[in-house]
């Protein structure tokens, strides 16, 4: 009887199921690193931005850019002639401008849905961070909403939009001077999206129960968290403790109170990155990292 040495229909079946299975493997680990590599963009993107906000405040006597962008579009009328060539417009609103003055924001307002790309470019480079990083790409994720060149936002104590209670506490910053443990203090979020002005984060609305909510979503970027950077210039990707969380943020809904104590830690997490410390008795015992 002649002995049959070539490959059997099971055989044949059983390789090619090896190859996909290779193959597969090999596709999700590429993009596993893709996804790596765009996660590392974001996080230099960041230190490049908090440089540039460091040596803003070394070149004026100590003083925060303006962090909060007004609501709206730097030109209205479409990117035509001189409306695009003026600097960020200066806060026009009584309460915002008793605040911010005579301070250009780091960057103009660009909210105006859907933002044009010229726009975009204009309300950068006539931000007061511009001088410092003039490379469009620095203030994009690679991971952002498509057609949306401003992905970063600086959070609401860096001299963005004061909320309740913070300007009497203190813990609303005008002056670099006034940081306590830089290393722990944020300064820019990766949102992933064009911001109307600065990342609001509650401080004190009077009880536990009012204070105790998302009123800007968490972030879910790059995986289970969000990129952030620090007063001491280094960044870095935070990742959520809590399933909750992530659900919150997914959701993109705003005023949104955790149920869980680790939830709720999340946001406590947050908010003492933002302010420094908490301007309330916390429901739940404080664990954070």
């Amino acid at each position: 009887m002649k002995k049959q040495t070539g490959l059997t229909r099971i055989d044949a079946a059983v390789a090619l199921a090896c190859v996909a299975l290779v193959l597969a493997q090999a596709a999700v680990l590429n993009a596993g690193g893709r996804e790596r590599t765009k996660k590392e963009v974001c996080l230099a993107n960041l230190r490049t931005l908090t440089a540039a906000w460091q040596t803003y405040s070394s070149d004026n006597a100590g003083k925060l850019v303006n962090g909060a962008p007004t609501t709206g579009d730097i030109c209205p009328g479409g990117c035509i002639g001189v409306n695009c060539k003026a600097k960020a417009p200066l806060p026009s609103d009584t309460w915002n401008y008793a605040r911010h003055g005579n301070e250009i924001p780091w960057i103009g307002p660009a909210y105006t849905m859907p933002p044009s790309e010229c726009c975009q470019k204009c309300a950068i480079d006539t931000g007061a961070l511009w001088k410092y990083v003039n490379d469009y790409n620095i203030y994009r994720c690679p991971t952002g909403n498509k057609g949306e060149m401003i992905t970063y936002v600086i959070v609401d104590a860096a001299n963005g939009l004061p909320r309740a209670g913070t300007e009497a506490a203190g813990v609303w910053l005008k002056n670099k001077s006034q940081i306590i443990k830089p290393a722990s203090r944020l300064v820019f979020i990766d949102e992933g999206k064009v911001s109307p002005d600065s990342y609001a984060v509650y401080y004190n609305e009077g009880s536990a129960a009012a204070s105790e909510k998302w009123w800007d979503p968490p972030m879910i970027r790059h995986e289970a968290g969000t990129c952030v950077s620090f007063a001491d210039g280094h960044s870095a990707h935070h990742k959520w403790k809590s399933k909750e969380t992530i659900s919150i943020g997914n959701s993109g809904a705003y005023n949104v109170p955790p149920t869980t104590c680790a939830g709720k830690n999340d946001l406590y997490w947050m908010q003492i990155g933002c302010w420094g410390q908490l301007g309330y008795t916390p429901s739940c015992p404080v664990s954070i990292e």
